[in-house]
C-alpha cells in the first residue's frame, strides 16, 4: 500500500487561534503576531511580557495553540505525552499577570479548580526550565507538579480536566472538533502496524499475527488487530473472505485501498445535532493526532452491515470520542458505499468514579 504524507489546508487569513482563550489572552499581552505564521512553530525566543520570555506555539493547522511564560525546556517538553497539561501551566501562570476583558480573575480562579498545597500563582513566574521538578500522575484524576526546595517551592494538583486545561467548555472543543477534522488533507493510511500498537501484546493464531492492546470498560471492548507477516514484517489483513477481522482492522486503524466516506452526524451538547461528510481516513488521523488509543466493539454483523462502536481514548487527559458506527460491507467488497456514524465528542471521564471502571473492567463476557 502506498503510504501518503498528510498535510492540511491553508488559507491567506489574519492570525488564527485555535481556542478564544488564546485569543483573547493574545490581546490582552498585545502580542504582535504575524498575520500569517507558519504551522508547527514552537518559538520561545520572540515574544516577551513583564521581563519573561513568552512560549508562542502553532498547530499541524497553523492555528496559534498555546501562549505562556517559558517555564519548561523545550527539548523536553516537545516528546511529552501530557503535554496539554505543560502548556496550561505555562499559560495559567502568564494569566496571572495580565488583565483579560471581561474575565473576573477571582471568579476565574475558583472555577479551575486548582489547589496550591505550597506556594502560590503568583510564584510560578519564577520557574525557569533550570529548576528541578517533579510530574505525578493519577491516571483520568489529577496531576501533581512540584518544582524547588524550601521557601522557593511550588507543588500545585491539577485536576485532569481537558475544558479546564484547554481553556474551553464543552460547546467549543465540540466545534474545534467539527472545525479541524475537515481541514485535514484525506489520505491513505500504511498497512504497517501503526504507532499506537507499537507496545502492544503479540501472539499468533494459524497464519495470523495478533497485536493486541486489550480493552476498555468491557472484554467486548477490544483493541486488537489482525496481521499476516511477510518476510519478518506483519501487515494488516483486508481479506474479503474474512470481513469480521477485516472490518475490525479497518475501523481500528483507518487503512484501507481507498478513502471510506462518512455521513458522521456530531451530538452536541444542548441537543443540537450538525451533520458533516468527512473520511474515516480524516477522523483517525485527528485521534492520532490527540495520541489516542482505539478500541472497538461489535454490535451486529449481518451480510451486507456490521455495526459497532469504536471510542477513541485519550488517558493522559481523560476524555474518550464515542462513535456508533454502520459499515456496508460493500465497501470491503465492491469499494463502495458509505458508512454512516453518530459522534458524542470529548466526553470527560476525570468525573467517573473508580468504582465505575471497576465494575465494567471486570464483568463477566457473558453479560454481554
Amino acid at each position: 500500500m502506498i503510504t501518503m504524507t498528510a498535510f492540511t489546508l491553508g488559507v491567506d487569513a489574519a492570525t488564527s487561534f485555535r481556542t478564544h482563550c488564546l485569543e483573547a489572552l493574545s490581546k490582552a499581552v498585545k502580542i504582535d503576531l504575524p498575520e500569517r505564521i507558519d504551522k508547527n512553530i514552537d518559538n520561545d525566543s520572540t515574544w516577551s511580557f513583564a521581563g519573561k520570555q513568552l512560549r508562542v506555539r502553532t498547530n499541524a493547522y497553523g492555528d496559534v495553540s498555546h501562549i505562556g511564560y517559558k517555564l519548561f525546556d523545550s527539548h523536553w517538553i516537545k516528546d511529552y505525552e501530557a503535554l496539554p497539561l505543560l502548556d496550561f501551566i505555562e499559560r495559567y501562570a502568564l494569566e496571572q499577570d495580565v488583565h483579560i476583558e471581561n474575565v473576573d480573575k477571582t471568579e476565574e480562579a475558583s472555577r479551575k479548580n486548582v489547589t496550591f498545597i505550597e506556594g502560590n500563582a503568583s510564584m510560578l513566574r519564577l520557574r525557569t526550565p533550570d529548576i528541578p521538578f517533579t510530574i505525578n500522575e493519577k491516571e483520568r484524576r489529577e496531576y501533581s507538579v512540584k518544582w524547588g526546595k524550601g521557601g522557593n517551592k511550588v507543588c500545585m494538583i491539577i485536576p485532569a480536566d481537558y475544558q479546564l486545561i484547554t481553556g474551553t467548555n464543552a460547546i467549543e472543543l465540540e466545534n474545534i472538533f467539527e472545525r479541524d477534522v475537515r481541514r485535514l488533507s484525506s489520505v491513505l493510511i500504511a498497512d504497517t502496524l501503526p504507532n499506537g500498537w507499537n507496545d502492544s501484546e503479540i501472539s499468533r493464531s494459524d497464519s495470523l499475527v495478533i497485536a493486541s492492546n486489550g480493552y476498555y470498560l468491557s472484554q467486548m471492548i477490544r483493541s486488537d488487530l489482525y496481521m499476516y507477516e511477510v518476510s519478518g514484517k506483519s501487515h494488516i489483513s483486508l481479506d474479503t473472505s474474512k470481513p469480521l477481522q477485516s472490518v475490525n482492522n479497518i475501523l481500528l486503524t483507518g487503512c484501507c485501498n481507498k478513502e471510506i466516506p462518512v455521513e458522521l452526524t456530531i451530538d452536541k451538547y444542548g441537543y443540537i445535532k450538525t451533520d458533516i461528510e468527512i473520511s474515516w481516513q480524516q477522523f483517525m488521523l485527528y485521534c492520532q493526532q490527540e495520541n489516542c488509543k482505539f478500541y472497538l466493539g461489535i454490535k451486529s454483523f449481518t451480510e451486507e452491515t456490521i455495526t459497532a462502536t469504536l471510542f477513541a481514548v485519550n488517558y493522559k487527559m481523560a476524555y474518550n470520542h464515542m462513535i456508533s458506527l454502520k459499515f456496508p460491507l460493500s465497501i470491503l467488497y465492491k469499494g463502495e458505499g458509505k458508512m454512516k456514524g453518530t459522534l458524542y465528542a470529548y466526553t470527560p471521564l476525570h468525573n467517573i468514579s473508580e468504582q465505575f471502571f471497576f465494575n465494567n473492567l471486570n464483568q463477566d463476557d457473558s453479560e454481554h
